[in-house]
């Protein structure tokens, strides 16, 4: 079966603190004076299911239409469990006791069960998450050369929570990953749909393909995994 793990993007949804939402305007309807029915859309490209290419936070990186074909496209492809409460960071240790599937895979879907709180609690969720340490984003891109990209169950790489420590501020939690100190980078997906996946699901394809807009340094992406059931 074909799974959606993007969010639908909603004029009510979420973007980073503080950050704009996408915006509908609708221009026409079908009706006696007109045949058909078109809207305006305005997209702020951090918003909703998106994709972190490393030019996000790193000036003379690799921007999301410059990345090769084989970040968007995935045959080995894992889902980890690894429950996080909000404000909680993912670190190195709770990723290496998947290392031998991490060497593995081009994707690792990481589900910390913190998207209950997406329909239920705002707060929470936009201003508690969890997020990726930066000894977590040290360990995903020096040490799994075929892993192109993460993807998560929660709003982005950095939380926004004023109870994070010292060093794991979002700028640190993106630079880590993204290839600000090293050029080693794994790009991440933030904010996507992963409760609907059986827990060990085989991920037979990933695709998280990017809206293919010239200039940008990041893009939303539509994720579709075919789930073997």
């Amino acid at each position: 079966m074909f799974l959606f793990l993007s969010h639908p993007l909603d004029p009510d949804g979420y973007a980073w603190p503080g950050e704009p939402v996408v915006k509908t305007k609708q221009c026409t309807d079908v009706s006696e004076d007109c045949p058909f029915c078109s809207y305006i859309s305005e997209l702020p490209n951090h918003c909703g299911t998106h994709m972190d290419a490393p030019r996000h936070f790193v000036k003379d990186g690799l921007s999301i239409n410059e990345l090769p074909m084989e970040y968007f496209c995935h045959t080995e492809v894992v889902l980890l469990d690894i429950p996080k409460g909000p404000a909680e960071g993912i670190y190195k240790e709770d990723l290496e006791p998947f290392a031998d599937v991490l060497s593995k895979v081009s994707f690792a879907l990481i589900r910390t069960g913190l998207e209950k709180y997406r329909d239920t609690d705002q707060n929470i969720y936009q201003n508690e998450g969890a997020y990726i340490a930066p000894s977590a984003g040290d360990y995903l891109s020096e040490e799994f050369p075929n892993l192109k990209g993460i993807g998560m169950d929660f709003l982005a790489i950095g939380s926004a929570s004023s109870k994070c420590p010292e060093g794991e501020l979002p700028p640190d939690c993106h630079r880590h990953i993204l290839g600000y100190y090293t050029g080693k980078f794994v790009t991440a997906v933030e904010d996507m749909h992963l409760s609907e996946l059986p827990k060990g699901a085989k991920i037979t394809r990933f695709f998280n393909a990017p809206l293919l807009i010239k200039g940008l340094d990041s893009s939303q992406v539509v994720c579709i995994a075919e789930v073997e059931e």
